[in-house]
């Protein structure tokens, strides 16, 4: 009988070995999964955020000269463009309306895992309209 058990570990050796070298692969593959969806969301994350508060930025250049406040359209982009520059980015700024604004934002984060390319690219676009008065 002693024999037997012995023989039976004799031919198990290295299996657990194999076992480990494969459920580590596994291991280190969903990591790279996970940390790459992760760098991808943190990247549109951070293009909506900056398309929003270029668009912010851009809204508070005025024109109060005539019957209506509207948006100024050269101050507006300006002051996008400034704060695009300011956060690093690239983007396009563009009066849609008198009181409309739109930015596009367009991000570049270098990748940990390289699966889907050595960066994370994003690109967001956000609108802003000017409200006067209060609006219930």
């Amino acid at each position: 009988m002693n024999r037997f058990f012995a023989r039976l570990v004799r031919e198990d050796t290295g299996s657990v070995s194999v076992t480990m070298a494969l459920g580590m692969f596994v291991a280190m593959l969903m990591l790279a999964f996970l940390t790459t969806v992760h760098g991808l969301n943190d990247a549109q994350s951070r293009a909506d955020a900056l398309a929003s508060e270029a668009a912010r930025a851009a809204e508070t250049a005025l024109n109060t000269r005539g019957a209506t406040i509207t948006v100024d359209p050269v101050d507006a982009q300006t002051a996008a463009r400034h704060y695009l520059a300011a956060a690093s980015v690239t983007g396009t700024v563009t009066i849609t309306g008198p009181a409309t604004v739109t930015v596009t934002v367009t991000v570049d984060r270098p990748a940990m895992f390289t699966l889907f390319g050595p960066t994370y690219h994003a690109t967001a676009t956000k609108n802003a309209v000017l409200v006067v008065g209060s609006h219930a």
